[in-house]
């Protein structure tokens, strides 16, 4: 039984796009913070903005989430928008009923509540639950990203590390652009 008291190393660079790794405060697991260059990252945005309890796009999946990005038709959410019959349906036209019935889902992804909106963004610690608590209290977008620190923590249910959160991503320019494409 010579396996007891060996240290388990643990990698330090992320396997798909070489980022050092990162661990947060209180938490176990390793992260990659490359969250706007390392592909499975941009894709999992994307598949997570497309789910059932977010934007709810059907007949969207991760393989085709994952074709789209090796075709170069999407790198993030907002590209779903710009997706047309033709581009899905192959120069042959052997996808149109699917191309048709993606393009539909997509355009129907306009009318989910605002609630389900602001989960799709994927902001970090802002679940089902406190999208609802936001959108409830802010109505609209623009109102979100010009709020203070203060006008949340009025929220009850939301607290410092929260609220420090939505306005770090609000803050991003990459999101700052993401959101003015989305609208």
């Amino acid at each position: 039984d010579g396996n007891l008291g060996e240290t388990v190393e643990f990698i330090k660079n992320c396997p798909e796009c070489g980022t050092s790794l990162v661990r947060y405060e209180g938490e176990a697991a390793h992260y990659c913070p490359n969250d706007s260059g390392c592909a499975p990252q941009l894709k999992g945005k994307v598949e997570h903005f497309i789910s059932r309890d977010a934007m709810n796009i059907e007949s969207l999946g991760p393989e085709t989430v994952d074709e789209y990005f090796s075709r170069g038709l999407i790198a993030d959410a907002a590209d779903l928008y710009r997706l047309t019959v033709a581009d899905l349906a192959g120069a042959d036209r052997s996808r149109l009923k699917s191309a048709k019935k993606i393009t539909d889902s997509i355009e129907r992804s306009k009318d989910v509540p605002f609630d389900r909106v602001i989960y799709a963004l994927g902001i970090r610690f802002v679940g089902k639950v406190v999208a609802k608590l936001i959108a409830r209290h802010f109505h609209n977008i623009e109102t979100i990203r010009h709020a203070a620190r203060e006008d949340f923590l009025q929220i009850e249910g939301i607290g410092e590390v929260i609220a420090d959160s939505v306005i770090a991503w609000m803050h991003d320019r990459r999101n700052e652009l993401l959101l003015s494409r989305l609208q």
